[in-house]
């Protein structure tokens, strides 16, 4: 592993997904601020996800064909940039416009980062991508609480934070471009030297692969949407305390990335992604029988690692099916696997306006036990 550029990854994933991060720990100040309903707040989160979950294959497919590295440093500015932007709106439209431009900038981002970790990797690719995971995972951690600090103390207008902050990481990333695309090419041709044989490709398997991704998703993006409203509306709690229970879902997420990623490399990926929502079902069933905020903490703490340790391994299988198509595999599986839930959130939104909050949390079992099913059917290869 070239861990120094792997480093240098992890902060670039760092700096663009703290945005994304931000966006559930603010909804409550959507609501409260902006008299903005379930439904429309959690419309803000398909917003920053339905196009991004488009693009990211799209983008991961054309950087099959060639590299487009300066799409990395890109990214992070327009991510950081949009969401800053909401700093100075006021239009529910106008705000969905800037958080979908997120969503872009992200989805620029990860197919041509993930492409550039395998080919740092060498050998223990999960491990390597667990570790650039690592920085998506403490932007997720941070972001929360860094936007609703943000918002309580100044208010709305301090976003502008973020735009700043993706201005001088996106330019670090420029600066060091150079020096690991050629790092990149040494290494390909080494490994074109030990391994002469063609790559191929199995859709069969990455077919079943990404229904597991977007079970994951649809889990990660309802958990980020509702836990918030969860603590507010039925635990009564103040929405910076809400907020910390995105942080602890994604500071376990910090460690687990590293588990995920060395367990696999020993055990397999697949084993671990079994592992991951079976933890996942446990402990969305006990949150239907919980009223404790203590023992909720406890409980998001291992969702967090069932989300969080089958991100890697996820990953590296994707690449791995697609030996022929990296940078689309990387697409799909970080897109789909961070985005795509955007699509449910709204759908669950209109269920917790009609039915009432509760109910998502007695749908949700139902998804980790179609990916369970959907992880004892993939293959090591």
């Amino acid at each position: 592993m070239n861990k120094k550029y792997l480093y240098v990854l992890s902060a670039g994933h760092f700096s663009c997904d703290i945005n994304t991060g931000a966006l559930p720990g603010l909804l409550p100040f959507f609501v409260a601020i902006y008299g903005m309903d379930y439904k429309l707040a959690a419309g803000l989160m398909f917003a920053s996800s339905f196009l991004s979950s488009i693009i990211q294959p799209l983008i991961g497919y054309i950087s099959d064909k060639k590299s487009y590295a300066y799409l990395m440093p890109l990214g992070i500015l327009l991510s950081g940039l949009s969401l800053g932007s909401v700093a100075f709106i006021h239009d529910y439209t106008l705000i969905f416009v800037s958080i979908t431009l997120m969503g872009i900038g992200n989805a620029i981002f990860h197919p041509e980062a993930a492409k550039m970790v395998n080919g740092l990797a060498e050998g223990n690719k999960a491990l390597s991508m667990s570790i650039f995971s690592t920085g998506g995972s403490a932007g997720f951690c941070i972001g929360p609480v860094l936007g609703a600090s943000l918002a309580s103390i100044w208010g709305m207008d301090a976003l502008i934070f973020f735009g700043g902050f993706c201005i001088i990481m996106s330019s670090a990333i420029a600066l060091l471009m150079p020096k690991m695309g050629r790092m990149v090419k040494h290494l390909a041709k080494k490994n074109a030297a030990d391994n002469p044989l063609p790559a191929k490709n199995d859709w069969s398997a990455f077919s079943r692969l990404t229904v597991f991704v977007i079970v994951r998703a649809a889990l990660y993006t309802s958990l980020t949407t509702f836990l918030p409203l969860y603590c507010v509306n039925i635990l009564n709690q103040s929405e910076t305390v809400s907020s910390v229970t995105i942080t602890v879902l994604a500071l376990v997420g910090i460690f687990t990335n590293w588990m995920g990623g060395y367990a696999a490399d020993r055990h397999g990926n697949s084993f671990v992604l079994k592992v991951s929502m079976i933890i996942m079902g446990l402990a969305l069933i006990a949150f239907n029988f919980n009223h404790n905020t203590a023992m909720l903490y406890i409980i998001v703490g291992c969702a967090g690692f069932a989300l969080y340790a089958s991100v890697g391994p996820m990953v590296v299988l994707g690449q791995t099916y697609l030996k022929k198509n990296i940078g689309m595999a990387s697409g799909v599986t970080l897109g789909i696997g961070f985005s795509a839930g955007g699509v449910i959130a709204p759908m669950l939104g209109w269920v917790a306006d009609n039915q009432g909050l509760e109910y998502v949390f007695y749908i949700l079992p139902v998804f980790a036990l179609v990916g369970l099913l959907a992880a004892f059917t993939l293959k090591e290869t």
